[in-house]
């Protein structure tokens, strides 16, 4: 007689008796994955978001990384046509360390996420160096898990169940959207969870440096860092802290400029500065080396102890001790030398 495989809820577990996970020193943790960057770079169309992560590879090559060692993956969403052109924007010697995952779906954009980690974990055993994915529009990725649920929970698309619910509210005459619909039997909640638990929470986790783009949304929030611009990334609207860099990209008058909004591990953001036919990302690090030696970066175990919880008190001043104040700097982009 054959036995009957008990399932997963069957099978008794002791979580207390199993090493998962294996502690690792903070200094260690620091050394090997603190220098991994997670950045969201944000702006309207044709204002350099691609521009920028293609002239990521350009700079590591600049700084001495043979080109064996650069790969990039890019989750894009986009339509084939946009395939096209970005291939056009691509310098040839680039090309071949480029994977695109061309997607249309959630199921696709999870199913992509993770082939393009375990390529990026091949890369960093083989060359010992950390790779770059890149995710295309984020507010794509937003509305296609959007539409993964209500396929899911109603058996349409999501134009289909919005289609159908306009015409509800349009019957009744209230003043409101088809998309509080959703709101009605707390969908939401669960549409977050595959967006947040299910896709993004496990890339903002990835040992490897983390790109996304985002169009614009507008921001009336009064306590949102925004709310001066006026606009904020696309997408669900808490992705700005699954990142430690924020960067927002605009273009007047055949100039291009930049203006970070998070710089996590700096006491102080850089101001906006022109990156007009200049490499965008190395305008970025140099402004950053600036603000370093400016004296306004935190230490990486600084930053990852803050975060732990664990970091030191604040040593307290002596009473007799008297208190040398610094000569405040008037800090200027325009000044610097980036």
């Amino acid at each position: 007689m054959v036995e009957k495989k008990k399932t997963i809820t069957e099978q008794p577990k002791d979580l207390w008796a199993q090493q998962l996970v294996k502690p690792v020193s903070i200094k260690q943790y620091a050394k090997e994955i603190a220098n991994t960057e997670k950045i969201i770079v944000f702006g309207e169309s044709n204002t350099g978001k691609t521009s920028f992560y293609i002239s990521v590879l350009e700079y590591l090559e600049k700084q001495g990384l043979k080109k064996d060692d650069l790969l990039m993956c890019i989750i894009y969403p986009d339509r084939p046509t946009g395939i096209t052109k970005l291939f056009k924007n691509i310098p040839e010697k680039y090309r071949d360390n480029i994977l695109v995952f061309p997607i249309n779906t959630y199921e696709e954009l999870v199913s992509s996420t993770s082939e393009a980690e375990k390529k990026l974990k091949e890369h960093k055993q083989k060359t010992g160096k950390f790779g770059w994915m890149i995710v295309e529009l984020l507010e794509d990725s937003w509305k296609s898990v959007q539409d993964y649920y209500c396929r899911l929970a109603y058996g349409e698309t999501l134009g289909e169940y919005f289609a159908k619910k306009r015409a509800d509210v349009k019957a009744m005459k209230e003043d409101t959207t088809a998309y509080r619909a959703l709101e009605g039997w707390g969908d939401w909640t669960i549409i977050k969870y595959f967006h947040n638990f299910n896709w993004i929470d496990k890339i903002k986790r990835m040992p490897y440096n983390i790109l996304f783009t985002a169009e614009i949304k507008e921001e009336g929030n009064k306590d949102s860092i925004f709310y001066d611009l006026g606009y904020r990334p696309s997408g669900e609207k808490d992705n700005m802290h699954r990142v430690d860099t924020i960067l927002y990209l605009n273009h007047k008058s055949n100039t291009f400029k930049i203006k970070p909004y998070k710089l996590t591990g700096y006491r102080r953001l850089y101001g906006e500065v022109d990156i007009t036919n200049k490499n965008a990302y190395e305008v970025h690090k140099n402004a950053l080396k600036e603000l370093e030696k400016r004296g306004y970066r935190t230490s990486a175990i600084e930053e990852l102890e803050k975060e732990a919880g664990i970091a030191p008190p604040k040593q307290e001043e002596k009473p007799n001790e008297e208190k040398k104040e610094e000569p405040k700097k008037e800090d200027k982009s325009e000044d610097w030398n980036i």
